[in-house]
């Protein structure tokens, strides 16, 4: 099914085919062997986690969230196979099943080997009919073609051409969902799930740990306080100071506060497991103190959110401002996560909602469809604020729709690129259209299609480049 079905040029539903296979191959290698227990269903919620991770390529055409989307799904499956919940178990995953790759395929050997010698005859006279089978399929394949050309045409796109390029594309595709199968269903029977750590780290003193938090806590305080107007004064702040722009406002300290954010998750980690917890003044001074520590840093977080949103407002949405909010938004969830283990300080359950978190946020981005409403938003501002022509043609195909309402020559210097690319390089009356064989399909690229069949792009004056504005009196 890999070798076929995957396409390594663009996403496609060739990718979601191959994941269901690999997972139905999965279930009935370690179906027979394997041991459920009280984990069984988060294993299963963590593989349909993987399974609408890789279906975005059968939806969207935005090669960018795709591989975000692949990325995810890989360290989705290596924590499930790991069966692990504390942070560091969650890092050292991928690095545990790839090392597990030797031992899987020596496995796997081994049980083909056995297989072979207990029914030599079997596996004999089914690769017998193997063959006979592609025989047979290719002599009256051929002869049917040969007597209907729309069934030539439409064999001509289930079956590919076949060069050296493709031989070794189908054999890199096979090997690889042999080794994803194998190492799966090698962790799930064998049960070889990575240690916890047997115990915190090291205790200190409570000054120990209290001082420096205390201080940091003490500095966010101050910082919020001082800030106040800054931090949430938003357009009209910026109206009331002197030469600071929407872009001033907007970078000034942004990424700082994103770092400060990402440092701060671990400090509060850090001080979770080394402060003593055996008195009750103990576990009250933790509470207070990370409690506070992420109040402020949640106000931290909404500070950049909306310097990003003032940024937004006023040059329009792009992909990097887009997912910085979505990474920013993500990071004021675990902090509330945060909040809601120092309740009863048993937060040994964060890092693994921290990931499930993650995991909706990229299929919400999914869902949102983020290269067409960038378009979308940029379009709804065309007639104030001009519009970055030049950005917009480097989308994806999905924003084809929203680019449709631009007025000429905007729409046509917008769908020009997008369009080529679509095409490969022929205009679409032309006929020669680059077509999607069916293992590249997309929902995307096929609402795309349409779109641009029904309305023919007009020229398009290079003159219309970044920020062009409607003509004005």
């Amino acid at each position: 099914m890999a070798a076929v079905a995957l396409s390594w040029d663009r996403p496609g539903i060739g990718w979601l085919l191959t994941a269901l296979a690999v997972a139905a191959a999965i279930v009935v290698s370690a179906g027979s062997g394997f041991a459920w227990s009280g984990r069984t269903t988060v294993r299963a919620g963590e593989a349909v986690a993987v399974v609408a991770l890789i279906a975005v390529g059968a939806v969207r055409a935005a090669e960018w969230l795709f591989v975000l989307c692949m990325l995810a799904a890989g360290v989705v499956g290596c924590v499930a196979l790991a069966d692990r919940w504390s942070a560091g178990s969650l890092v050292a995953a991928p690095l545990r099943v790839v090392g597990s790759v030797p031992a899987a395929l020596q496995w796997l050997l081994k049980d083909a080997i056995r297989i072979r010698v207990q029914d030599r005859g079997a596996a004999r006279r089914t690769t017998i009919a193997g063959l006979v089978a592609v025989a047979l399929l290719a002599v009256f394949g051929f002869l049917l073609a040969e007597a209907d050309a729309a069934f030539a045409e439409v064999l001509s796109v289930l079956i590919p051409s076949v060069d050296g390029s493709t031989s070794v594309q189908w054999l890199g595709s096979a090997a690889a969902a042999v080794v994803v199968t194998a190492v799966a269903a090698y962790g799930l029977l064998t049960g070889t799930t990575m240690p916890e750590p047997g115990s915190r780290l090291g205790l200190v003193r409570r000054v120990e740990w209290a001082l420096p938090v205390g201080g940091l806590v003490a500095l966010f305080a101050g910082f919020v306080a001082v800030q106040a107007t800054v931090l949430f004064g938003g357009g009209e702040h910026v109206a009331k100071t002197a030469g600071l722009t929407y872009a001033e406002y907007a970078r000034a300290g942004f990424w700082q506060l994103l770092v400060v954010t990402g440092l701060t998750v671990i400090v509060v980690g850090v001080a979770a497991q080394i402060a003593p917890r055996a008195t009750v003044s103990d576990r009250v001074l933790l509470r207070t103190l990370l409690g506070l520590l992420s109040a402020l840093t949640l106000v931290i977080v909404a500070s950049a959110l909306s310097r990003m949103a003032a940024y937004e407002q006023a040059y329009g949405f792009t992909r990097q401002r887009l997912l910085v909010t979505v990474g920013e938004l993500w990071l004021g969830v675990l902090f509330l996560l945060i909040l809601v283990a120092g309740i009863k300080l048993r937060g040994r359950w964060v890092p693994r909602a921290a990931l499930a978190a993650a995991v909706g946020a990229l299929i919400g981005l999914a869902v949102l469809n983020p290269d067409a409403f960038i378009a979308q938003q940029n379009v709804n501002r065309f007639e104030k604020h001009g519009i970055d022509v030049y950005y917009l043609s480097t989308l994806s195909a999905d924003a084809v729709p929203a680019l449709q309402k631009l007025p000429e020559p905007y729409r046509s210097c917008a769908l020009a690129a997008i369009t080529n690319e679509l095409t490969g390089g022929s205009a679409p009356s032309s006929g020669s259209n680059r077509r999607d064989a069916w293992q590249e399909w997309n929902l995307g690229r096929a609402t795309a299609r349409a779109h641009l069949d029904d309305d023919a792009l007009g020229p398009c004056s290079a003159a219309y480049g970044r920020y062009d504005l409607p003509d004005a009196d």
